[in-house]
């Protein structure tokens, strides 16, 4: 009774129709995934999903929240679904693929020859051919079996296993990206040249994720290039990871799409800011003042404002829109006094003044997923098993009576091609017969 309540189970998990709904289930709740921002926080819901104008006229920042719309893929509901989707394919797989696997490996032999009107290509040959016929077709990768009078050949199985391995592998599949949902996390750190930080701003973390505090990273250098137009080409960080004593473990310059990679994290080339100008006053004072970025017209600026000049309260302002160096400065009226180079020295109101340096920041991004690895080999799986799928599954058989061989044939698909290849073993073996004779 046990039993047949479990068969009825599997039955109903493996059921075309269910898995497909499944399928287009997890399809339309991942499409809403992508629509609505993930882990975000609550303002940023609030701000952009206000109930005074609701996302189609329903979605608002409750619902989301209410829903876990916000935590798409790791809510209780979609993880169920995909348990049920994995279900189905591991039912399917018991019940209906790996037992048909096991018949298309028996040997299947005809034993009247009036089966053979069943199949689409049939062929009578000299018995005396029966040797030599089974030889022809071993040669063409196929498995002859042979009982009496009978004999029964197949070639392609690999391509009734590979269902089997489709569905293996989108099972793999489904657990990297759960494994990587709930075991991962990324960081977002922005760090002045020449600091070094452990990770500690969070942006989103799996229940289960683990964070190394025993790695620090320290920021080396930080440079950007430019075009002749004076635009940015590229920018860089040299890149240096700590262990807890402060010893290296790794280094490399990376820059956009040329990450880093130590023990499972990857350290990704994301950002920049200026913070801050360092000023020489009369050769002798060092003054650091912050920067403010501002953007004009599509553009980034930097500003910094200083005002202990002098005695008269000389207000001097600082706008600087790059890493070349240049400087420009403004009175307190707001009127442009000159541009200088970083290093170079000018004269204002009797004080000496120098830019020594422009201070800045790289943003990295920092990514572990767990899962990554797994979810690599599911689709290398997914791509071979179902590049094998398409492989033809061919059957021949062959049946002595009154003198004669009946011989015949089928195939799965290619049936074009399996005709060509019918044809053509038949005229290879009444050719080696006649060569011999």
């Amino acid at each position: 009774m046990k039993n047949n309540y479990q068969t009825r189970i599997l039955k109903k998990l493996a059921n075309l129709q269910f898995a497909i709904g499944l399928l287009f289930t997890i399809g339309f709740l991942s499409a809403i995934g992508t629509i609505i921002e993930q882990n975000q926080t609550l303002t940023f819901y609030k701000e952009n999903y206000p109930e005074n104008n609701p996302l189609l006229g329903l979605i608002t920042w409750k619902v989301i929240t209410f829903l876990n719309l916000d935590t798409v893929y790791t809510s209780w509901w979609f993880l169920t679904i995909l348990f049920l989707f994995v279900s189905s394919l591991l039912a399917c797989t018991l019940t209906t693929q790996l037992p048909s696997l096991k018949t298309f490996k028996l040997w299947k032999f005809i034993t009247k020859p009036k089966q053979f009107q069943r199949l689409v290509l049939k062929e009578k040959l000299n018995q005396k051919l029966n040797n030599v016929l089974a030889y022809t077709w071993n040669e063409n990768n196929y498995n002859i079996f042979r009982q009496g009078k009978k004999s029964y050949g197949y070639s392609g199985l690999l391509g009734r296993l590979a269902p089997v391995a489709v569905h293996g592998s989108i099972v793999l599949l489904l657990l990297g990206t759960t494994i990587g949902a709930f075991g991962g996390y990324v960081a977002q750190e922005i760090i002045p040249r020449g600091e070094v930080v452990h990770l500690q701003n969070i942006l989103n973390a799996g229940q289960f994720s683990y964070i190394p505090q025993e790695i620090s990273c320290r920021i080396n250098d930080f440079w950007i290039t430019y075009t002749e137009e004076s635009k940015i080409d590229q920018f860089y960080s040299d890149v240096s990871l700590l262990d807890d004593k402060g010893l290296e473990l790794k280094r490399k310059t990376i820059f956009v799409n040329e990450p880093l990679f130590y023990k499972g994290l990857t350290f990704y080339q994301t950002d920049w800011d200026l913070l801050g100008l360092k000023l020489n006053l009369n050769g002798n004072n060092q003054i650091q003042i912050p920067l403010k970025k501002i953007k004009k017209n599509g553009k980034n600026f930097w500003f910094a404002s200083f005002d202990k000049l002098n005695k008269n309260q000389t207000k001097l302002s600082f706008v600087i829109n790059d890493l070349q160096g240049k400087v420009s400065i403004y009175d307190n009226k707001g009127a442009l006094i000159q541009n200088v180079e970083l290093g170079q020295t000018f004269n204002q109101n009797g004080e000496e003044l120098q830019i020594t340096e422009v201070i800045s920041s790289t943003g990295l991004q920092i990514k572990a997923d767990p899962g990554l690895a797994t979810v690599y080999f599911s689709f290398l799986f997914l791509m071979l098993s179902i590049y094998a799928s398409f492989l033809t599954y061919s059957q021949i058989w062959v049946v002595q009576n009154n003198g004669l061989l009946q011989l015949g044939g089928k195939s799965n698909r290619a049936v074009l091609y399996f005709q060509e290849e019918f044809r053509r073993n038949i005229k290879k073996t009444q050719k080696q017969v006649n060569i011999r004779k």
